[in-house]
């Protein structure tokens, strides 16, 4: 890379915020992150509805163009922009395989630039892909074309490795800003006996798996004393409002329904739990800023919640599907015997001392700390990625 900076590196995200999701907070703090290094960075996103500016902190080009299918008209358009920009950068760094990330390797190839492809699950599962020739194409084109992978998963780092070798594909998980997700100095678990409160921090789309919580609590019944705190919204909170009516938990579940990282944080210090039973996951962002800011974590055995949580040392896993089994299309119940296993881990959960659950929540803590901080996270993709030779061609800045 050139210039007296560490260099200059285009992000690309076809959404970014105010929309929330994993991957437009994974841009936001890599960005921020980045630009403390020393680096000069700029964002590539489509529109938004709503003010923007307050969170902007790097110029960011909100282009009006469609993507994906409705885009295709429109290939030339995208190609144009793109090799006006490119001309700017060093590096060029594109989040999800889609169609923004086919029109990158393109001009990258055009303009000579590296073209860095982070996946996240969207556009690169199977699950997500589907049938969709499109869709299929976009994975296959942005794969085979990007200069480097970074892969935020195991389960993603294999679907890489069937389209490209290994010595392009390098795995770097989500971060977690753990100045900001630090826990509260009267972090107790000496109530749990009496009643576990618990939490789920995701958008209502069936694959996050919140539906499953409801099944999990109608099957403890009386036996387990707990209330449910609801954070987000999304399609399925008609379907999980009916399933609390359903089975006449409306005195224990509240939805809280959006709220922004600032209103979460005193939320999260009075609750003792937090579930994550999704059916697919990259690294959940939310999960880890839960384990920083010492709640405990119950997660489902899909995905990489595996790989960053260890089995009543930093957390609770509970096989509920296949192994590496990763699926978007989630239904809307769990089976029976699953909902009785999620049950019989939280009734486990509550009968623990406090000062075992506090051993727990501390290691989580520090293990966040330490492997998952986005200064580490950072690190690793500018030593392993930026500065690699494939991107730099050899030349260091």
């Amino acid at each position: 890379m050139s210039d007296a900076s560490k260099g200059r590196v285009l992000q690309i995200l076809e959404t970014y915020l105010p929309l929330i999701g994993g991957a437009e907070f994974h841009l936001h703090y890599l960005t921020r992150n980045l630009l403390a290094e020393g680096y000069q960075v700029e964002i590539v996103t489509g529109l938004a509805d709503g003010p923007v500016g307050h969170q902007d902190i790097c110029p960011v080009h909100r282009l009006p163009h469609a993507v994906g299918r409705r885009a295709l008209p429109y290939v030339w358009l995208w190609l144009v922009r793109f090799v006006r920009m490119f001309r700017r950068f060093d590096l060029i760094h594109v989040h999800h395989s889609s169609f923004l990330a086919v029109m990158a390797v393109i001009a990258g190839r055009l303009t000579g630039r590296p073209v860095v492809l982070t996946l996240h699950g969207l556009g690169a599962l199977d699950s997500s892909v589907g049938r969709c020739r499109i869709r299929a194409f976009y994975r296959w084109a942005s794969l085979r074309g990007a200069t480097r992978i970074i892969a935020t998963s195991d389960e993603l780092r294999a679907v890489a490795l069937r389209f490209v070798p290994p010595e392009r594909v390098v795995e770097i998980t989500n971060g977690v800003d753990t100045t900001l997700f630090a826990p509260a100095a009267t972090r107790s678990f000496a109530g749990v006996a009496e009643q576990l409160r618990l939490v789920t921090l995701r958008r209502l789309n069936p694959k996050n798996g919140v539906q499953f919580v409801i099944d999990a609590l109608a099957a403890a019944g009386p036996r387990l004393a707990a209330r449910l705190r609801i954070v987000g919204d999304g399609p399925l909170r008609p379907a999980i409002e009916a399933a609390v009516a359903e089975h006449g938990l409306a005195d224990r579940v509240r939805f809280e329904g959006f709220l922004s990282h600032r209103q979460v944080l005193p939320l999260l210090d009075e609750c003792d739990v937090a579930l994550f039973l999704s059916t697919a996951e990259s690294t959940s962002l939310a999960a880890l800023e839960c384990m920083a800011k010492g709640c405990l974590v119950v997660c489902s055995n899909a995905g990489a919640f595996p790989r960053f949580v260890r089995h009543g040392a930093t957390g609770f896993i509970v096989d509920l599907f296949a192994e590496g089994q990763s699926d978007y299309a989630a239904p809307m119940h769990l089976e029976p015997w699953q909902a009785r296993r999620v049950a019989e881990a939280l009734i486990a959960l509550q009968a623990m001392p406090p000062d075992q659950l506090q051993g727990i929540s501390d290691r989580a803590r520090t293990y966040v700390r330490i492997r998952f901080d986005w200064s580490a996270i950072t690190a690793q993709t500018i030593a392993m990625v930026y500065l690699h030779p494939s991107v730099t061609g050899g030349r260091r800045p």
